[in-house]
């Protein structure tokens, strides 16, 4: 049931009105926009301030101006700046129109909005003045181009807003006349329940029965004074009452026209106790009394005597038997039908024959089922045509289907007899499916090589230039004009080396990372255990430390690149060495995991260690758990030896608590 205030208008919205702006006026809604953005998150939380002391402003924040999710904000301001800085206006000004009926809809004022308006005004304005405060004309400009927004804004919104409302009124004129109607059916409606050939029970929200047909006494046995005033599970067999009231009220969370029960053996019970078959169809009815649900009950004990029979014939046909009715609904099917397509006949029964169709044949088929129910001819289906079935595991096979109309008394059904001819079809399918996959997969590889190529030769030649230039030129400055800056200019020129030096240490770890995802792996028989000591080795010269010390279990042998498993092993030591240098004797360990299904190497140390809250942002690019001024670094190291691990078929994994170290586990 809907009152009158929860009325909605699902109507087409109006027309957006776009607005055609000169390049001045452009330039000031770019001269806004630009402070807008800047401050939006200060202007929104204000607002939301002024929300919380005036409920009208709550309710609109919350229900119409805000965005429910995260993902929808990011397109509304989306929206937003596609129209100001690129000119398309009709999808932000669209989502605006939709707003402004869901505001119509709550029956609220207009008014409210116009004093939103204000308050953004009076709190953009002091950043449109701090931004722009030294130029009077560019503080104008920005602020007639916030005018000029807000405005187009408002027009569109207060469009589809009165629009909306003049529907609204529109259908509660219709509500009137809809009562009168109502009155007049429902005087039309207690003849034609008499004459109804089916028992008709019409209960109240508890159940009780408050009206019956002379059908239902000649079903039931009972007089219409006796069911009256009673419980409809009087009705209903007593290994079904318990449980009854219990779908009575699921239906009333969804009252619609509906077979009860469907596809269920539903059973009634007599005044004598007997039960017998019934099909039953739930209706609402809305009084101005009660909310009422009318129950048509139809005996078909004779129907189910006859299907008893087919059934019997359809077990013992060598095919899938399948028995649709005119909404392409599975009926029945037999043992065949379970053996072939991996359903139990519980899991298809009820469902559209469409579930064992391919997807990609399901909307054609439709069109092709209801073609075939105009004339219904005995014949094969599909003729000329290669047809596929869709297995309970979600893989096809070919079949062959004939189909045949059958006459019952419910309306006509249609028997599909199906075939599996996997054999003959599955040779021809298997060597096009992998024609297919080749073509793709090398499509695939041969766009990404492309990108990747393109990627390594920007970073080659247009990025590492400037670096050298500015790495060039700044150390030029520290050489000859040293003494003649002050300490603060050499302070400056100094930062500008480093992090020249940084920006170049982070192309090359992107150009490593870059190649990995392209190079063809060239294994060989290698000893990992004397490349660790290798690099351990390396380590100590480069970056020595007396008091630490490695632990390397000897002679551990893998097939693999040598190159790129160098690579792995120096960022995984690197890292052990780097992060456990604040140790008083640090300890760094490699080896391989006993007791394992797979081979299992490990890389472990006593440093800082990290919180596990964290371990998925581990191997992203760019991700890094502990500040650069504190340990350096690019965060690209771990996600190339991630790309390299994946390129072995392996997987690499970490376990660590914060001072309490790390270990990094991978496979090959």
């Amino acid at each position: 049931m809907k009152t009158d205030n929860q009325s909605r208008v699902d109507a087409p919205l109006p027309e957006v009105t776009i607005p055609e702006l000169t390049p001045d006026e452009k330039q000031e809604l770019r001269d806004y926009w630009t402070v807008y953005v800047a401050h939006r998150e200060d202007i929104t939380a204000k607002l939301q301030e002024m929300a919380s002391q005036h409920p009208e402003f709550k309710f609109i924040l919350q229900n119409t101006a805000a965005q429910p999710t995260v993902e929808e904000q990011a397109r509304n301001r989306e929206l937003q700046q596609n129209a100001v800085l690129h000119g398309e206006w009709e999808p932000y000004l669209k989502n605006l129109q939709r707003q402004g009926m869901g505001y119509a809809q709550t029956g609220l004022s207009f008014r409210a909005w116009f004093e939103i308006v204000a308050a953004f005004r009076k709190y953009a304005m002091p950043h449109l003045m701090e931004a722009y405060g030294n130029s009077i004309e560019h503080l104008l400009s920005a602020i007639n181009g916030m005018d000029n927004f807000l405005d187009i804004a408002m027009s569109n919104i207060g469009d589809a807003y009165l629009e909306t409302k003049q529907q609204l009124i529109r259908q509660q004129e219709e509500a009137v006349q809809d009562a009168r109607r109502q009155q007049q059916t429902e005087r039309r409606f207690r003849g034609l329940l008499e004459a109804a050939p089916d028992g008709m029970v019409i209960v109240d929200q508890q159940g009780t029965i408050v009206m019956v047909n002379a059908q239902t006494e000649k079903l039931f046995g009972y007089t219409r004074e006796e069911l009256l005033g009673k419980h409809v599970e009087l009705l209903v067999p007593e290994r079904f009452r318990d449980i009854h009231p219990f779908h009575r009220s699921q239906y009333r969370k969804n009252e619609r026209l509906r077979p009860m029960g469907a596809d269920l053996d539903l059973y009634a019970r007599r005044k004598d106790g007997s039960e017998f078959p019934v099909e039953i169809s739930l209706s609402p009815m809305t009084t101005e009394e009660d909310d009422l649900i009318i129950t048509a009950i139809r005996d078909i004990t004779a129907r189910k005597h006859a299907e008893a029979q087919f059934r019997s014939l359809l077990e013992s046909a060598p095919d899938a038997m399948i028995v649709v009715d005119q909404r392409g609904v599975i009926r029945l099917v037999n043992s065949q039908t379970e053996k072939v397509f991996g359903y139990d006949r519980l899991e298809i029964i009820g469902q559209p024959i469409e579930l064992l169709i391919p997807k990609r044949f399901r909307k054609r088929h439709s069109k092709h089922r209801e073609g075939y129910y105009d004339e219904h001819p005995v014949r094969p289906m599909g003729m000329g045509l290669d047809l596929y079935g869709l297995r309970r595991n979600g893989t096809e096979f070919p079949v062959e289907i004939s189909l045949s109309p059958l006459e019952t008394e419910s309306g006509l059904l249609v028997s599909a007899a199906i075939r599996d001819v996997t054999q003959r079809k599955r040779m021809e399918e298997d060597v096009q499916k992998l024609n297919e996959d080749l073509k793709q997969r090398a499509a695939q590889l041969e766009a990404a090589n492309k990108e990747l190529e393109a990627f390594s030769y920007s970073v080659s030649h247009d990025l590492r230039a400037p670096l050298r230039s500015i790495d060039g030129f700044s150390h030029a400055l520290l050489d000859d004009y040293s003494e003649q800056l002050p300490e603060e200019g050499r302070g400056y020129l100094e930062r500008i080396r480093a992090a020249a030096q940084r920006m170049a240490v982070l192309i090359d770890d992107l150009l490593n990372l870059s190649r990995v995802t392209r190079t063809q792996l060239q294994p060989k028989f290698i000893n990992l255990s004397h490349m660790a000591e290798e690099i351990a080795q390396s380590l100590r010269e480069s970056r020595p430390n007396p008091q630490a010390t490695f632990s390397i279990t000897p002679d551990l042998m893998v097939d693999g690149d040598p190159h790129l498993l160098h690579i792995v092993l120096v960022n995984l030591l690197s890292n052990a060495w780097k992060f456990s240098s604040k140790q008083e004797r640090p300890v760094i360990e490699f080896g391989q995991k006993a007791h394992t299904k797979e081979r299992t190497f490990y890389v472990r140390d006593n440093g800082v260690g990290f919180d596990m809250a964290y371990v998925d942002k581990l191997f992203g690019v760019f991700q890094r758990l502990h500040s650069i001024s504190e340990f350096p670094g690019t965060g690209v190291g771990l996600a190339t030896v991630q790309r390299i691990i994946a390129i072995h078929g392996g997987r690499i994994w970490a376990e660590s608590a914060e001072g309490k170290g790390a270990t990094f586990y991978f496979t090959l």
